[in-house]
């Protein structure tokens, strides 16, 4: 499996055509590998992480920032859990727990910011920078007694550690190195010779390693779609609110569907 030394030498090396090692220090080639790593988890999303958010009663806001590698929010969306004394377990998600920005409420809500009483399943959130944080709010605050516990389950793209040794494996977490992304380390090093052509004034050069970096971004996200034939919704379900049921409830009725 491609190391870091491995990438940021006999790989990099073929695609600065330079045998002999003597273009650019290792502190130099190794920084823009890891910046390859870096950019490709932004791109694709490949490395995301969950973060399981305590939520208290009364309270609205809770800090994203915690975790120390948080990029941004992933596409999966947020969820709210919700477990009673009995150990029943409420899920608010999708269209039952929708992103909502500040200035919409304002509009809509005007008094929301006044609103102390807490609600058992908050239905909408909203984000909000505030200085050096940002915070994840619920309109409106929760309910949560003392034999209930409740969390917010926020996945969020990660920043993948930088590698520091020539023995480090890319995309690895804690310790655990996503072996299903080997195949795109070799994205890596055309991401560092885009950064590093431009130093010795070959910029066409770069731009070539940056579309071969893009076609490996390109070359992911064609593999994460789901196989087989999809089945189209509507983004908002109003026929599924109107009957109280679900999306799947609804979806059940397609003749020749099968719910997987």
């Amino acid at each position: 499996m491609p190391t870091l030394g491995n990438l940021a030498k006999t790989r990099l090396n073929i695609e600065l055509n330079d045998a002999s090692t003597a273009l650019f220090k290792k502190a130099l080639r190794y920084q823009y590998v890891n910046d390859g790593q870096e950019e490709f988890a932004d791109q694709t999303e490949c490395l995301t992480r969950n973060s399981t958010i305590a939520v208290s009663s009364g309270v609205r806001e809770y800090s994203l920032l915690a975790s120390t590698d948080y990029v941004r929010l992933a596409a999966q969306g947020v969820e709210y859990l919700h477990t009673s004394s009995n150990g029943f377990v409420t899920q608010m998600a999708g269209d039952d727990f929708v992103q909502r920005p500040i200035q919409f409420q304002n509009r809509v809500s005007p008094s929301w910011r006044g609103s102390t009483t807490p609600v058992l399943t908050p239905t909408e959130w909203y984000l909000r920078p505030s200085g050096g944080d940002l915070l994840i709010g619920l309109y409106d605050p929760p309910l949560v007694t003392s034999s209930q516990t409740a969390v917010l389950l926020v996945p969020y793209v990660a920043r993948p550690a930088p590698m520091t040794s020539t023995s480090a494996v890319p995309f690895t977490v804690n310790g655990t190195v996503r072996t299903d992304l080997q195949l795109y380390h070799r994205a890596l090093p055309h991401f560092a010779a885009y950064k590093l052509l431009p130093l010795i004034g070959d910029v066409p050069g770069a731009q070539a390693q940056l579309q071969t970096f893009a076609g490996y971004v390109a070359r992911f996200a064609g593999q994460q779609r789901p196989r087989g034939g999809q089945q189209v919704t509507y983004a908002t379900n109003y026929l599924q609110r109107a009957r109280g049921g679900s999306e799947r409830d609804d979806l059940r009725r397609v003749p020749g569907w099968t719910w997987r």
